[in-house]
């Protein structure tokens, strides 16, 4: 039998969640939407507690008590490293022996295994959705389109810039001619 990334169903998920949410956040991070360092931070964090939570559930599986190993906290320390952290943390997830063996699994085998790694597909599903709403809602906070009290408010659409500049009551006035 070839060797797992992981074993149980919960770490495998999360496993898994952990590290399509943190390519998430990599790839949202390098767009120029608005609301991008709201979606970054929360999604990102998400990604790693996900992490951390795979591998806990995964040392458990193994016989180890993962708050007293130092394998543990090794795991979530590599957790942070964008797009390196994640593949570290399977690749270490991976090659930890149960608790009582002596004999490593070779890292050889560490490529067919990301390949057969797989998750539930209802649980890709809802957080496929739960990352969408989220970076809807992440953009149409900063977006004065989706806002309708920015619409009937004249001066506050207009470029801080403007703003500062202390010329948007004139900006204003010039808006409510057109705008009849």
């Amino acid at each position: 039998m070839m060797p797992e990334i992981a074993y149980t169903s919960i770490g495998r998920n999360m496993l898994f969640t952990g590290l399509i949410s943190h390519v998430a956040a990599i790839l949202v991070a390098t767009m120029a939407a608005s609301g991008r360092d709201h979606f970054f931070g929360f999604v990102y964090l998400f990604s790693c507690l996900l992490l951390v939570a795979g591998a806990f559930a995964e040392l458990k599986k193994k016989g180890y008590r993962p708050l007293i190993e130092w394998r543990f906290y090794v795991i979530a320390a590599l957790t942070v490293f964008p797009l390196l952290g994640p593949l570290m943390v399977l690749g270490l997830v991976y090659s930890i022996p149960k608790s009582g063996q002596e004999e490593r699994v070779s890292l050889s085998g560490l490529l067919p295994a990301f390949f057969r790694f797989r998750a539930n597909g209802v649980v890709l599903f809802l957080l496929m959705i739960f990352l969408f709403v989220l970076f809807l809602f992440a953009s149409r906070q900063d977006d004065p389109y989706f806002k309708k009290r920015y619409r009937n408010d004249l001066g506050r659409n207009l470029p801080k810039s403007v703003l500062a500049a202390g010329h948007h009551r004139d900006y204003a006035q010039i808006a409510k001619i057109f705008c009849r």
